[in-house]
């Protein structure tokens, strides 16, 4: 036990862990309903045994350092996270989204173990050759967020939409890590566009494919931003674009001045004759003009039908193996990617 006051000592010592859980930005509800598991009551750590698995179960699911939360005179503090690389947007710092990430990084080391050891992931192709794999297995005139997280999961690399996050943290685009030699995608994003999160999980995969992480390292997107000029980021969006277009950049533009609805229409047409999906083409044209309100606008009538987080947690569901993993395991990555009432 490290120096300081014992939880031994304490009268209801959870309600104290609680009390120094929410001033390290972990509310009661979240702690409740997402992180410590189904079965759990507060009682059983009135024993120095029960509140060790208390502790233990915040250490591996929030990164909290165990020293730190066994130690009742201490904010809850991280774990040190050397291999974990922030590209961030302006004004947002390394400890706005750290919370964030160690949750993630928590959800994706309990869905990697579903997976047997030794069985490494297959390679990401080519963005080229494997948009003409999609396409030709495709249900649908171009290549979809669909498409894009059926291939992913199948090459052994899957992607988890985090829905349930701490109330008031900040929260990157989306990460991804090695656990182990396995790729990890995380998506954070809580957009309904197919299309925005189809371009983000075509960017992490950009990253795989290019190498940019090794076994044991994190890369976290604060931002996506097509306009980056660091060299990972330049890569993994073109990775993105041409998976998604054939092209190295569309930079769609107008001589006339249009209307929501006529942007739609135009990108449909276009879309059905290119074989690329109209929602990515009003979002290049939102990129390329400036015009964003008109491009989203676009985008929301072409997709009106469309959730993005049906598509990633039906992937989950096909693609993950209940009995790979524990039962506590299975029912904290449920809960942690359906959204709450």
């Amino acid at each position: 036990m490290p120096a300081g006051k014992t939880n031994a000592t304490i009268k209801n010592p959870m309600k104290q862990l609680r009390a120094r859980l929410s001033k390290a930005g972990v509310k009661p509800k979240f702690l409740n309903e997402t992180v410590l598991p189904s079965w759990w009551e507060d009682s059983i750590a009135d024993s120095p045994g029960g509140f060790r698995e208390a502790a233990s179960y915040l250490c591996a699911r929030l990164g909290f350092s165990l020293a730190s939360l066994l130690d009742a005179d201490q904010v809850p503090v991280f774990t040190k996270s050397e291999g974990v690389r922030y590209k961030k947007a302006k004004g947002i710092t390394e400890a706005d989204v750290c919370l964030t990430t160690h949750y993630a990084l928590g959800v994706a080391r309990a869905v990697a173990a579903a997976y047997p050891e030794g069985k490494s992931a297959g390679e990401v192709p080519a963005p080229e050759k494997w948009r003409e794999l999609l396409l030709r297995d495709s249900d649908r005139p171009w290549v979809c967020l669909r498409h894009i997280l059926d291939a992913s999961w199948s090459l052994g690399i899957p992607v988890i939409h985090l829905r349930n996050l701490p109330a008031g943290a900040k929260r990157p685009d989306a990460l991804t890590t090695m656990v182990g030699d396995r790729p990890v995608i995380v998506v954070l994003s809580q957009r309904k566009s197919p299309s925005w999160i189809a371009f983000i999980v075509a960017h992490e995969l950009g990253h795989i494919h290019h190498r940019h992480l090794k076994p044991g390292q994190t890369l976290v997107d604060e931002k996506i931003d097509k306009t980056s000029d660091e060299k990972d980021e330049t890569d993994a969006n073109d990775f993105a674009v041409r998976l998604l277009t054939g092209f190295p950049d569309l930079g769609l533009n107008s001589t006339r001045s249009m209307g929501v609805s006529q942007l739609a229409a135009a990108a449909i047409s276009l879309g059905n004759k290119c074989r690329i999906a109209p929602g990515v083409l009003a979002l290049n044209y939102g990129f390329t003009t400036g015009q964003w309100s008109l491009a989203n606008g676009a985008v929301t009538r072409i997709e009106k039908d469309d959730d993005a987080a049906t598509y990633l947690k039906a992937a989950l569901e096909t693609h993950l193996d209940p009995d790979a993993l524990s039962e506590d395991s299975m029912d904290w990555i449920t809960r942690a990617t359906t959204p709450r009432g």
